[in-house]
Order: C-alpha cells, then sequence, then structure tokens
C-alpha cells in the first residue's frame, strides 16, 4: 500500500481504533519502515490512539517509534520509546507487548556493543514468549541470542541458536521469521567466507521475499548473492546481480542501497582487471554519497579512487580524493566515538535509575520501620531518631556507590575516547602515509612542496592535539594524580608523566606507541628509565599497579 492509498483508507475511516490499526498495519510492511514520513504517521497513530484512550494501539506505536529511532542510530531515543513501552506492558499486564519490548531494549543495547545487558534482555523475552506460548516470539528471541553470539565470533553457538530459531519459524510456517533465520545463517557462512553455502540459505530467502511481494528484501538478498559471487571472483554472475539488485532498489528509491550498489560496481570491475569502468561507478557511489550525506559511502569511495589514481600515479586526482576520504572519516570516527558514548550515557542512565530506585525502596523501608517501631514501642521520638541516623547511613553509603559508579563511568568515558583517538590516529598516518608517496611520484618540485609540507603539519598537529586532550581529559577524571606524582618523584619530565598516565589506564605498550607514533622499542625503554626513577625492583612490584595506587 502507497502513502495516498493509506490517506484515502484514514479518510473512509470513523473509528479512531480502526484508524491507529490501520497505520500499524502500513507500518509493519517491511518497505513502508524505511520512509521519510513512517515517522510522521507513527506519532499520528500514536495521538490518535492518546485521544481514544486506545491503549494496545499507544503501545504498539510507541514501539513502532522505537524502532524507527533505532534504525536512524538515534539510540537514546529508541531506548526511551522501549523503555516507556516496557513500562506501560507492565503495567497492563501485557506479556507479548512487554516481550516485544525488552526485544527492542537488548537490541540497542546489542548495537552498542554492551553484549551483557543485550543477552539478558533476550534471555528475558525468550522466557515470556516461552510463558506465553507464542512461538514467533521464542524463534525471533532464539535468533536475536544467535545475534549476540555471532557479535562476539562464536559462529558455533550463533549457529545452533539460528537454527533452533529457524526450526520453530518452519513449524508454524511463519514465512517473516523463516527468511529472517535463513538471512542470519547467510550472514554466518559469509563471515566465514564459505559463500556458496551463504548464497544457497541466501536464495531460499529470496525465494520467501518474492512470494511476499517484498521489493526491498528481495534486493537486499540479490546484492548479498552478488557480493558472495564478487568474492568468489565469479565476476559476471556478481555483475548480472548486482544490475538486478540495483533495478529494484531504483524503483523503491532506496538511495542508501543504491550507492552501494554503485560501490560493488566499482569493486566488481576493478578486481576484473576493467579498472576504468570501475572508476566510472566508485565516481557514481561518491556523488550518490554526496548527495545523501552517506559518510560511509563517501569514505569507501573516495579510499578505491585515491588508491587508483596512486597507483597511477596521477598526483593531482589522488590528492583531492585523499582529502575527501580524510573529511569522511572524520565524520565516521565522530559518529563511532557518538555511539560509544552513547552506550555509556545510556549505562549511566540505567545505573542513576537503578541507584534512585534502591534509594526510594530503603526509604520507604525505613519509614515503615519507624511506623512499625512507634506502634510497638510508644517512643516515637527515640524511633525518629533512630530511623533517621540508620536513614542517613545508609543514604551514605547509597551515595557513595553512586560517585564510585560516576567515577567508573567517566573511567570509560576516557578509555573511549583514547579508542577514538588511536582509530583517528591510525586513520591519519594511513593518509599521511600516502601523501608521502604522492610526493615521491611528483615530479614538480612545487607541489612536491605542498605535499610534504601538508604531510608534516598533518601527523604532527593531529599527534598534539590528541596527546593535548587525552591529558586534558584525563586531568578531570583523576584530579590531583600529576601533582602526587610530582611531590614524590619531582624529577619526571612531562613526557614521564604522560607514561605514567597511560600506564594508569592500563594501556598496553602497543596502544601507547599507536597513541604517541613511536616505536614499540622506545615504549619499552621509557618504561625502564620510568621504573628506576620511581625506585621499582624490576621484578617484585608491577609499575601499572603502582600507579593505579596513587
Amino acid at each position: 500500500m502507497k502513502t495516498d492509498s493509506l490517506d484515502s483508507v484514514l479518510r473512509a475511516l470513523k473509528e479512531p481504533n480502526r484508524k491507529v490499526d490501520a497505520i500499524i498495519k502500513f507500518l509493519e510492511d517491511p518497505e513502508n519502515q524505511y520512509l521519510e514520513n513512517a515517522l510522521e504517521f507513527a506519532k499520528r497513530a500514536n495521538q490518535i490512539a492518546q485521544e481514544a484512550d486506545y491503549t494496545t494501539g499507544r503501545l504498539k506505536t510507541m514501539l513502532i517509534m522505537g524502532n524507527y529511532y533505532f534504525r536512524s542510530s538515534e539510540y537514546e531515543l529508541a531506548m526511551e520509546y522501549a523503555q516507556k513501552s516496557r513500562e506501560l506492558a507492565e503495567d497492563l499486564n501485557y506479556d507479548k507487548e512487554l516481550a516485544n519490548s525488552l526485544s527492542l531494549i537488548g537490541t540497542i543495547y546489542n548495537e552498542l556493543g554492551d553484549y551483557d545487558k543485550s543477552s539478558g534482555y533476550f534471555f528475558k523475552s525468550l522466557k515470556l514468549n516461552e510463558k506465553i506460548g507464542y512461538k514467533e516470539g521464542i524463534s525471533h528471541s532464539l535468533g536475536n541470542i544467535g545475534m549476540d553470539f555471532f557479535s562476539l565470533r562464536d559462529h558455533k553457538k550463533a549457529l545452533n541458536y539460528f537454527n533452533d530459531a529457524l526450526t520453530i519459524a518452519l513449524e508454524i510456517q511463519n514465512q517473516q521469521a523463516i527468511k529472517r533465520q535463513y538471512n542470519n545463517i547467510a550472514v554466518v557462512y559469509q563471515d566465514l567466507q564459505k559463500y556458496d553455502t551463504a548464497n544457497t540459505f541466501l536464495r531460499k530467502a529470496l525465494e520467501i521475499n518474492i512470494n511476499l511481494g517484498d521489493k526491498l528484501g528481495q534486493g537486499t538478498n540479490i546484492m548479498n548473492i552478488g557480493y558472495g559471487q564478487l568474492n568468489s571472483a565469479d565476476f559476471d554472475n556478481a555483475l548480472i546481480s548486482f544490475q538486478q539488485a540495483l533495478d529494484l532498489f531504483t524503483e523503491l528509491d532506496n538511495r542508501l542501497h543504491m550507492a552501494e550498489c554503485y560501490l560493488n560496481f566499482g569493486f566488481c570491475y576493478h578486481d576484473a582487471k576493467k579498472t576504468d569502468k570501475g572508476i566510472e561507478y566508485f565516481k557514481l557511489g561518491l556523488k550518490e554519497g554526496q548527495s545523501q550525506g552517506y559518510d560511509r559511502i563517501i569514505y569507501s569511495a573516495a579510499e578505491a579512487l585515491s588508491n587508483i589514481y596512486t597507483e597511477r600515479r596521477d598526483t593531482a586526482n589522488a590528492y583531492s580524493y585523499v582529502m575527501i576520504e580524510k573529511s569522511a572519516g572524520d565524520s565516521l570516527f565522530a559518529n563511532q566515538k557518538q555511539k560509544l558514548l552513547s552506550k555509556l550515557e545510556l549505562q549511566y542512565i540505567y545505573e542513576k535509575k537503578e541507584f534512585e530506585r534502591q534509594l526510594a525502596q530503603q526509604t520507604k523501608n525505613t519509614i515503615m520501620l519507624i511506623i512499625i517501631f512507634s506502634l510497638i514501642s510508644g517512643l516515637v521520638i527515640l524511633g525518629l531518631i533512630f530511623s533517621r541516623h540508620k536513614l542517613k547511613s545508609r543514604f551514605i553509603l547509597l551515595e557513595k556507590d553512586k560517585i564510585e559508579s560516576e567515577l567508573d563511568i567517566k573511567n570509560r568515558e576516557l578509555s573511549v575516547n583514547l579508542i577514538s583517538l588511536i582509530k583517528k590516529n591510525e586513520m591519519l598516518s594511513e593518509i599521511s602515509d600516502k601523501l608521502v608517496h604522492l610526493e615521491l611520484n611528483e615530479k614538480a618540485n612545487d607541489t612536491k612542496t605542498a605535499i610534504s609540507k601538508i604531510s608534516r603539519e598533518l601527523r604532527n598537529s593531529t599527534n598534539d592535539k590528541m596527546l593535548n586532550e587525552f591529558s586534558m581529559r584525563f586531568q578531570e577524571v583523576h584530579a590531583g594524580f600529576y601533582e602526587k606524582l610530582l611531590k614524590s618523584y619531582p624529577d619526571l619530565t612531562q613526557n614521564e608523566l604522560k607514561l605514567c598516565a597511560f600506564l594508569r589506564l592500563n594501556m598496553s605498550t602497543k596502544d601507547i606507541a599507536e597513541l604517541t607514533g613511536q616505536q614499540l622499542p622506545s615504549i619499552d625503554r621509557a618504561r625502564y628509565r620510568l621504573r628506576k626513577k620511581l625506585a621499582l625492583p624490576s621484578s617484585e612490584t608491577n609499575l601499572v599497579t603502582f600507579l593505579s595506587q596513587i
């Protein structure tokens, strides 16, 4: 059903509940979930449901909005709606919707890389679905647990859960659930580079999508089949698959998947030694990526083009695409960093709410103790004093736990920043190396000088900025660390103080080398000199343990 058809249906319907149900049915169609106005429809349905006091409609539309925000990578909003739907489902004792809410929460944590939390929610969802005998939900939960194991690179357990989920889906003949598990199993075999086996399952999923009329699913299956053919060097069939997928995505006006097809064409032609044709498609992918703001597409296309032009010693073109690659890479790393920080923020919010819940429960329990004690003994004043003191003590303990929890979160946030800095440094170093390569191949002296200067400034300014940012953030979290060290060991240099900070965070020699741009032997020598200055015996005291106690 198209958007204008839905509008016609809604105008014909008089009952609010039926309007809400019509919108929900429309949005549950996979092809409609990615429409630009999908969120507006969901909000409209939610508003109608609220005004009509249609609780089931409110609950379902909140889940739809949560899933929409998840697909848009707006994890905080996704979690907000997932938690709201969870609370409403708990209040109403709607086990099926509660299981769906828990599943969404788990999916968000899986995407953020917190597999302990995601698996916890997936198992809770599984337990609820088993309790009510909802087999479609059981299959879905088993598949989600399988995705956790896949994310942890445990292919064997992932396949076990996917196959269990598939068995139930086949038993109830739910075509959506069956194709989902076919796709999941195919992903595992692709990761294991068993492309023939992966394509067998992808073709099974494709057959279902054709029967269901799901063109988005068809295009995705065919593109993934082409990906397997490309990696098996079956270039002719890969090109046929990518063209079929592109035709479907063009019909749906799915610009992201269209851009992905252009890139796949580029890689296919490049690997088939038809580089000029590959360049043509990489440029199409780049153009589409830039028009839609798809940083991942821009980065991949620019990287491929810069490599090709570098190999051809076409300095001007190589340089221009290196700069585009760098700009897109900066955006990608900013998004990656935000994603990691979102994980910490969600974790902090969860722990804060848990603390507040415990505090409220403690206060409630204490008040009950006061009442009971007062009734029994009649010593009201004494009871109040005693209970107030007890409550204060408990509050202090909880406050201590809260402070320790916040410090732990700040430490983890600092680690996230470090990871981001290291990865960004790696990317910029690669770009700097490309510039050096361009400099060697360039004949014009003015151009060589300009490239050399840019490369030098890029490497030096990057290291300085990153180290300065690290020092600032470290001192925010570990206030007084440098001062305590200098008070006991006044001869420590600035570089040795930074090394102490890295070790205080339990960073490995390799991580320190990547962050500072030094060689591994240099870091080892610096550690040895630091140990001598701190007067630590070579074998008796661990340097990291010593610094963690300061």
